[in-house]
Formats: C-alpha cells, sequence, structure tokens
C-alpha cells in the first residue's frame, strides 16, 4: 500500500484525487493546498489531513509518493524539493517549459535513487491505447498520415493559463497531448513547422503543427484554447495506412468533465467496411495513476511513458515554438 501527499487542490488535483479513490494499492493521506477550510467537496469523501506547508509532507514519513498537481511553472521546484526528501513523484504535465529545466529535474531524481512520473495521460486514455494498439498490428501498421486536433475555450478556473511564463500557452498545456501521443505512435520527428496565434499576454493558445518523421510519416496537429463561447471541448485523430483508416471524434463540455454524456465516434475503415469501435467505460485518469502506482509498489520500469520520452516531446515542443517565433522549419 503506498501513501500519497496530493500537492494542489485545482481541477486536476480533484481529478486525481477522485481517480485514487478508485485504487485499491493506495491511499491520499494529506493534501497540501491553499484552498484549506474553503472547498465543502473535501469533507465529504476526504478523511486524511489537510496542510497548507509543503514542508510537512516531505517531513512525513509515512508518505511514499508526492503527487504534484500545481501549475507548470512551480513544477521545478516542488519536484527537486521532493526528490532530496527522498520522495517518489507523480507530476502533472507538461513537466517544464525549458528543455534545460527538464534536466536539471531528471539530474536530482537519479541523483536522489527516486522515480518520477509524468501524467501525458493520452497514453492512458481507453480510445488511443485502441489506437497505439491497431498501428502495432496489421489493422493499421505502417500509417502515413495522422490528423489531430484538441480544441477549446480559454480555462476559466484559474487565470495563469493565460501566462506564456507560468504555463506555456495552449502550447504546452494542450497540443503536448497530440504532441506526444503522434510521437509515441510515429516515432522520432525529422522536421517541424508550425503557425499560430497569441492571446493578449502573449501565449500561443492556437497552434497548428505540421510534422515529418524520420519513418517518412506525416502528422497535422492544431490545438486552440481561443474557441468562442459555446464551442464544444473537442479532441479528434485519423491515422491512415494505405490501405486502412481509424478515426475518434469527441465532443463533450466546456472541459472533458461531461464527457461520457456528449458526443463520440470511434470507427475503422478496411475492406470497402466501416466498423464502429464500441468501448467499455474507462477512466484514463484512473489507469494512468493506477500505473504509476503500481510500478513503484512493484519496482518495475515504467515502459508506457519513460523520461526519456517526457523530455523528448519537450524538444518537440521547444522546435514547434522556434518554428512559431521564426516561422520556419525547424529539422529536430
Amino acid at each position: 500500500m503506498q501513501t500519497i501527499g496530493l500537492v494542489g487542490l485545482g481541477f486536476i488535483g480533484k481529478t486525481h484525487l477522485e481517480a485514487y479513490q478508485q485504487i485499491n494499492q493506495c491511499k491520499v493521506s494529506a493534501i497540501c493546498t491553499s484552498n484549506e477550510g474553503k472547498d465543502p467537496e473535501i469533507p465529504g469523501y476526504y478523511k486524511g489531513t489537510i496542510v497548507r506547508n509543503f514542508e510537512d509532507l516531505l517531513m512525513n514519513d509515512e508518505i511514499d509518493i508526492i503527487d504534484i498537481c500545481l501549475p507548470t511553472y512551480l513544477h521545478e521546484d516542488y519536484i527537486i524539493k521532493a526528490a532530496n526528501a527522498g520522495k517518489h513523484i507523480i507530476c502533472e504535465k507538461p513537466l517544464t517549459l525549458t528543455v534545460e529545466s527538464a534536466n536539471r529535474i531528471v539530474s536530482a531524481v537519479n541523483k536522489n535513487k527516486v522515480k518520477l512520473f509524468v501524467g501525458n495521460v493520452l497514453r492512458f486514455w481507453p480510445e488511443y491505447e485502441v489506437i497505439k494498439s491497431y498501428s502495432l498490428s496489421d489493422k493499421l501498421r505502417d500509417i502515413e498520415f495522422v490528423h489531430a486536433r484538441r480544441l477549446g475555450q480559454p480555462p476559466t478556473w484559474s487565470s495563469w493559463f493565460q501566462d506564456p511564463e507560468k504555463s506555456g500557452g495552449a502550447l504546452f498545456d494542450l497540443h503536448i497531448h497530440d504532441i506526444d501521443f503522434v510521437y509515441y505512435l510515429l516515432g522520432e520527428v525529422d522536421i517541424v513547422y508550425a503557425v499560430g496565434n497569441k492571446n493578449m499576454y502573449g501565449a500561443w493558445d492556437h497552434v497548428i503543427t505540421t510534422l515529418t518523421f524520420k519513418n517518412n510519416s506525416k502528422a497535422i496537429v492544431e490545438a486552440s484554447q481561443r474557441m468562442p463561447m459555446g464551442y464544444p471541448f473537442t479532441f479528434a485523430l485519423r491515422a491512415q495506412t494505405v490501405k486502412n483508416a481509424l478515426e475518434l471524434t469527441v465532443a463533450t463540455g466546456e472541459n472533458i468533465e461531461n464527457i461520457e454524456n456528449g458526443h463520440r465516434q470511434f470507427i475503422y475503415y478496411a475492406n470497402q467496411k466501416k466498423s464502429p469501435i464500441e468501448m467499455e467505460k474507462g477512466n484514463a485518469f484512473q489507469n494512468e495513476l493506477s500505473y504509476f502506482v503500481n510500478c513503484i509498489e512493484n519496482n518495475t520500469d515504467n515502459t508506457v511513458i519513460p523520461l526519456d520520452d517526457v523530455v523528448y516531446t519537450l524538444k518537440i515542443l521547444k522546435a514547434i515554438e522556434n518554428s512559431l517565433e521564426t516561422g520556419k522549419k525547424i529539422r529536430m
């Protein structure tokens, strides 16, 4: 049984907390949040302690794992402190906003011989797990082209998302999902080219990226946090081979909170037939966090989202950022 100290109780912090309630091999025993005494949801289902001081978690010998659900610009400081305290770490994506910061984080984790897991959650999303499995079989082997998009309104639950120095904008907060997944699907990138728009604060909040991979496959990936009010949060991916295609489209509410009630279409095209793919209900955050906890509990390697992949995805994002700023194609 792993004991968890959760840091941050915003939208994603609550999402993690709810997911942990369904995972048998762990428990959240303490939460560090500035919302102490102000959140009416906590007393209803959470029986652990609430603290304001992060050091209280680090000095608690009963806590095995620190789960960091804080704004991105705080990640490095909190991860390194947790690593120095000998705690294993789960951190919400993105890990950080620069490769230099990522290298410092990895160095601290390795030095202290602790494990770090980063929540690039699409690798654990049930439909995307199917896409990945199809790509490893004759159903969708040798993908030639991928088109992915993730479109939503500006986040309303916190103002820090709009600040490029704190969140990295839609480029790092939203685009990262599909950029990471197409890398997971197609391998290393050769060339990127991107166009986009910035918000009033200077953050890239609508980005369209073309990627050419070293295996000669190609992808177009779009992300937006500037869709108009009322536009449903939408994510989609189409993958094509010479003969076959697989297409996923999901449109939900303002964010992913009403995803089970949204429009969903998942279809495989092969042999001149259109075959809907039926999916059992599954929670990607439960899948992700259960996997991370299991790796720690059993001291097994993280083969789904190893740190090398996390850093490489960050390098792709920095190349996209370079292309956006310069208007040029960037070779990885």
